[in-house]
């Protein structure tokens, strides 16, 4: 059973420290830099943080390609960003509903990716309320305000359903 009302804790340094993508398809870089803001009370700019995401690292043996340039962010290279500002971060699929629920109620910071397929598209975005009439409410960088974003529980179960209900997450 759903819990009828939950807010995260960090709502609201969340959602002021939110920047707006503009019509570029960094929503990885600046859902991270939305959260290092956050957390870590930096004002790291999301722009630049996209340009540098562009450029694979080495982490000790591997070579990590944390994004394809100037278009799609992978959760490893946000985990990655994420963790090299100390940030507990880690990434996983197959995240159920009562997981979700229960790392927002726990006061961790959720980024589910959502998508389709038809068109093609993904976007990620930090969740920071659910609501059982309102459904899912969202810190979300494609809007050009600071104010939560929800998405009806059919539509955001159907849109995370198709990466395989992937989710970022950081531990607080």
């Amino acid at each position: 059973m759903k819990a009828s009302r939950i807010h995260s804790t960090n709502t609201e340094r969340i959602l002021n420290s939110l920047q707006f993508q503009g019509r570029s398809n960094d929503c990885g870089p600046y859902t991270t830099a939305t959260v290092i803001n956050a957390l870590c009370g930096l004002n790291l700019k999301a722009e630049e943080l996209a340009q540098k995401m562009n450029k694979p690292v080495w982490r000790g043996p591997l070579f990590i390609g944390r994004r394809v340039p100037n278009w799609a962010t992978f959760p490893w290279g946000m985990v990655d960003v994420l963790r090299e500002y100390k940030l507990r971060a880690s990434w996983d699929i197959f995240v159920t509903t009562s997981t979700l629920l229960e790392k927002l109620e726990r006061g961790d910071i959720v980024m589910p990716v959502l998508g389709s397929l038809k068109p093609m598209w993904a976007h990620v975005m930090t969740l920071v309320a659910y609501d059982q009439e309102k459904g899912w409410g969202f810190a979300n960088t494609q809007f050009n305000h600071q104010h939560i974003s929800w998405l009806d529980d059919q539509t955001f179960q159907s849109q995370w359903k198709v990466l395989g209900h992937l989710v970022v997450t950081v531990e607080q």
